[in-house]
């Protein structure tokens, strides 16, 4: 008798925070330290949680996005704690999403969730929570497979669609959407085509949410210290 393979848990958390006025006005050492404090935050090492990145929004409601992920939700929740604990008197919390990345239940994996999470971060990060109307929910279930499909079908026909990555986790009960879906991509302008293409799918009738919609830059968070010698590098790039 074959043996199932354990599912993986892993949980996700996506974390905006917007700059106070008065910190372009604080003193440089100040933003040394605390620039180097959130550094030393994001830096990879062996505790949770496994996936850390920061970016720098292109919002107008927000600076700050960072995107983590952990097969432990309690050691999540205590990461939020040291972020906030760290820009603590120059940033606030803007908005924040809670929720599952889990294998699809219209499509079969082609690799373990956490595989792919390894890559090296592509320059943009989008990501935005997303529900449906509750009608979707009372289709029978090979007739939203096959609405599933022809969505997906349409992305990957799309000839600028090659390099985004995207990434469906679930939030249900879990936050004030049913779903938080994260993209990333090397072009802003393949990404804004890609998307206007799947307008035209049919499942797109049963949309009812998808705002706001968080856009970000990959970043080592160097551009908060504007005197720091990798924050002109990065401005430079």
């Amino acid at each position: 008798m074959a043996i199932a393979e354990e599912k993986e848990e892993i949980y996700m958390m996506v974390l905006t925070y917007a700059l106070e006025p008065e910190w372009w006005q604080s003193e440089p050492i100040f933003r040394s330290r605390v620039v180097a404090r959130l550094k030393q935050l994001m830096r990879f090492d062996a505790k949770e949680p496994f996936f850390r990145r920061s970016y720098k929004s292109l919002r107008h409601d927000c600076d700050l996005i960072f995107w983590l992920a952990s097969r432990d939700v309690e050691a999540l929740a205590d990461f939020k704690l040291a972020i906030n604990k760290s820009v603590l008197g120059f940033a606030q919390p803007s908005f924040s999403m809670l929720s599952l990345y889990e294998d699809s239940p219209y499509l079969k994996p082609k690799m373990k969730l956490s595989e792919t999470l390894s890559g090296e971060p592509l320059k943009y990060f989008i990501a935005y929570p997303m529900s449906k109307d509750p009608e979707w929910y009372l289709l029978d279930f090979e007739e939203r497979r096959k609405l599933i499909a022809e969505h997906i079908g349409i992305a990957r026909a799309h000839p600028e669609a090659k390099g985004i990555r995207s990434y469906t986790t679930y939030s249900f009960g879990l936050g004030d959407q049913e779903f938080v879906v994260l993209y990333e991509t090397d072009s802003l302008i393949a990404w804004s085509h890609v998307t206007q293409k799947l307008r035209e799918a049919k499942a797109r009738k049963w949309i009812t949410e998808e705002a706001p919609i968080f856009v970000g830059i990959t970043s080592d968070l160097s551009f908060l210290d504007p005197g720091s010698e990798s924050s002109r590098q990065e401005n430079i790039v």
